[in-house]
């Protein structure tokens, strides 16, 4: 699972928010972003999969701790679950974007369908009412897989996708939690958009390496932030 989740090659391409590709390039090229444009010396820290309640309350601790803010994509079903964790991210200055309603695999699913995961997704997040923190039109497809059906539907929809430069669990599949978290902390770049996970399987070892990562970061004079406030930037 961490092989589909993480091991994917991903491209830039497509649109930055607010900007969709042409339809014609919809059909060659990976849909979202990887890094964000920024002047800053920072990057921006995303978890998915959450809100879960095993994992979640230490990785906000642990974020409080080290003063640094992420951008959690949360599963709708999650969401419904435990509303109480979305809203104590945004309280403590996290943002919450999409991660469709249920985490399906959007390239096994027609137009219809993938409508379904997306806006079902984004009405979780609305539901809770927390204010520009939440963006429901940000996305993250789950696995970062699509297909044409899920391709067309994101442009005709107008959402803005992220994706990921560098993943935390890719490397904690071939080394300890410390090594691991120097790793991706050693290839990231201001801008770069990283991936960490909060639910969805155990994330005992992702939250023994968070520290190190952070940790890591900030000795390279990276700032840990939300998608958003690197676009603002």
């Amino acid at each position: 699972m961490l092989g589909a989740a993480c091991g994917v090659t991903l491209g830039v391409a497509g649109a930055l928010a607010g900007r969709s590709p042409a339809v014609g390039a919809v059909r060659t090229h990976r849909l979202g972003y990887r890094r964000v444009v920024t002047r800053r010396a920072a990057v921006a820290l995303t978890f998915d999969d959450g809100p879960d309640p095993r994992f979640t309350p230490t990785v906000l601790d642990l974020l409080a701790a080290h003063h640094a803010t992420a951008t959690f994509f949360v599963v709708g079903t999650g969401v419904h679950e435990h509303p109480d964790l979305v809203r104590r991210a945004v309280t403590e200055g996290h943002e919450v974007a999409n991660h469709t309603l249920g985490h399906e695999r959007l390239d096994h699913l027609d137009r219809a369908g993938v409508r379904a995961q997306l806006e079902g997704g984004a009405a979780a997040i609305t539901a809770l009412a927390l204010g520009p923190a939440a963006r429901p039109r940000l996305v993250r497809p789950p696995f970062g897989f699509e297909g044409a059906a899920s391709r067309a539907e994101l442009v005709a929809g107008g959402w803005e996708v992220a994706r990921w430069h560098g993943c935390l669990e890719r490397h904690l599949v071939r080394a300890p939690a410390a090594e691991a978290a120097a790793r991706l902390a050693a290839g990231a770049r201001p801008g770069d958009v990283l991936l960490a996970h909060d639910g969805g399987a155990d994330r005992t070892t992702t939250v023994d390496a968070l520290p190190d990562l952070l940790t890591a970061l900030a000795r390279r004079g990276l700032a840990v932030t939300t998608i958003g406030s690197l676009q603002a930037g």
